[in-house]
């Protein structure tokens, strides 16, 4: 369990960084959409306690300007970051490690309370999906 003092971190261990990862995760992994992101999540079991590996991405189909991608990849790294305490006690208690990517697939730039909201949603719905 995270001490109360790196409840709300997302250092750079526990994001989903490396190529052939994010490749077996595409070529393996299960994918829904929620809104204007798509997540891409594959679990593993472990003996271990319940490591969860995040990893971000913008199409540059509809946001040519890396300023944009780059910002709305900070906004969704954020968001994770406010909400991955709750969702990391589930993936914990079910004993997997749960490598997730998350893909904004909207084509207008949104704000940060939109990145929030969706980000939000599916992890509620993830949290559906893990527990059938």
């Amino acid at each position: 369990m995270l001490q109360k003092k790196h409840l709300y971190t997302l250092n750079a261990g526990e994001r989903l960084k490396h190529r052939k990862k994010i490749d077996a995760l595409f070529a393996s992994g299960q994918k829904f959409s929620q809104g204007d992101i798509r997540l891409v999540y594959h679990g593993t079991p472990s003996r271990d306690k319940g490591m969860l590996l995040i990893g971000v991405g913008v199409s540059k189909r509809y946001f040519k300007k890396a300023v944009d991608r780059n910002q709305i990849k900070r906004w969704l790294r954020e968001a994770v970051r406010l909400n991955r305490p709750a969702f990391l006690k589930v993936v914990e208690s079910s004993g997997n490690n749960l490598d997730l990517f998350i893909l904004y697939t909207g084509k207008i730039l949104p704000d940060f309370a939109h990145c929030q909201q969706l980000v939000q949603a599916a992890f509620l719905r993830l949290i559906k999906k893990m527990e059938q």
